[in-house]
C-alpha cells in the first residue's frame, strides 16, 4: 500500500514558496546567437546573479528558467506543507527502515548463492 506522496504516479509538485517575487510580462528579444537578456528586475525575482547556472526547460511551448535558490525554496515549502499535513511522521525513519530491509534481503540472497556455490563445489569433488 503506497502512502500519499510516494505513489508510482507522483502528483504534480505544488507548494506555495515563501518569499518569492513575481514580475509582470516583459518583451525580450532573442539575438542572432539565440541569447536573451533577462532584465535586472526579473533576475532579482529569480534570485539569480550573473555567472550562476540555472535550469531551463520547455513545457507546452513555454520556456521556463529556474534558479537553484528558487528550486530550493520550492522544495522547502513543499516539505513544510507535507510535514504540517503529516504530523509525527518521519520520512527519514521510513527511508532508513526500507533501506535496512532491502540490505537484509540482499544479504540473504548473497548467503544463499554462496551456500549453493559451496554445495556445487563439494558435489563436483566427489565428496
Amino acid at each position: 500500500m503506497s502512502q500519499p506522496g510516494f505513489s508510482e504516479d507522483p502528483s504534480k509538485f505544488e507548494a506555495e514558496p515563501v518569499g518569492l517575487a513575481s514580475v509582470e510580462h516583459a518583451r525580450l528579444k532573442i539575438d542572432s546567437a539565440g541569447r536573451i537578456v533577462i532584465p535586472a528586475e526579473m533576475r532579482a525575482a529569480m534570485m539569480v546573479k550573473p555567472g550562476e547556472t540555472v535550469v531551463a526547460r520547455v513545457v507546452d511551448g513555454e520556456f521556463r528558467i529556474v534558479s537553484p535558490a528558487v528550486a530550493l525554496k520550492r522544495v522547502q515549502a513543499f516539505a513544510r506543507k507535507w510535514k504540517a499535513e503529516h504530523p509525527g511522521e518521519s520520512v527519514v525513519d521510513e527511508l532508513i527502515a526500507e533501506r535496512r530491509e532491502e540490505a537484509r534481503r540482499e544479504d540473504e540472497r548473497y548467503e544463499r548463492l554462496a551456500r549453493e556455490g559451496r554445495a556445487r563445489g563439494t558435489a563436483g569433488n566427489g565428496g
